[in-house]
């Protein structure tokens, strides 16, 4: 692994850590209500994370750089999983349902896959583009 690999890597767990430690250690949440539907269409929610230091990650299989920052994000979820580190990667609704499905299941993302179908996770969390 690049030595910048391991910073991005680092980083992205610092920031991970330290907003789950400021907002939700202190009962504040700035993250907003917000129900996922994952690929197997169970849900999971922003309620179900509290207690977690959790990356709610946008993200399409369109998107070059997002691409390319999964195994960042695998590894990152993979190195912390098991001291309570959650991810849920939510695919834009552009995204079409069956290249997020072949995606997960082909690169085996560790991690929660939700597809945000109607846009209205995006736009909750402040209007992601």
């Amino acid at each position: 692994m690049g030595i910048k690999r391991v910073w991005a890597g680092l980083a992205l767990a610092v920031l991970a850590a330290l907003s789950a430690w400021v907002f939700w250690g202190q009962g504040r949440s700035p993250a907003p209500e917000t129900t996922f539907v994952l690929l197997d269409g169970s849900k999971d929610s922003t309620t179900q994370l509290r207690g977690k230091v959790a990356l709610v990650n946008f993200w399409a299989t369109s998107c070059t750089s997002c691409v390319a920052e999964m195994p960042d994000l695998i590894a990152t979820y993979q190195k912390y999983q098991s001291q309570g580190f959650d991810t849920v990667a939510v695919a834009m609704q552009y995204d079409p349902p069956s290249y997020v499905v072949n995606f997960a299941e082909t690169r085996k993302l560790p991690f929660k896959v939700a597809i945000d179908n109607t846009g209205a996770v995006a736009k909750s969390w402040g209007d992601v583009q």
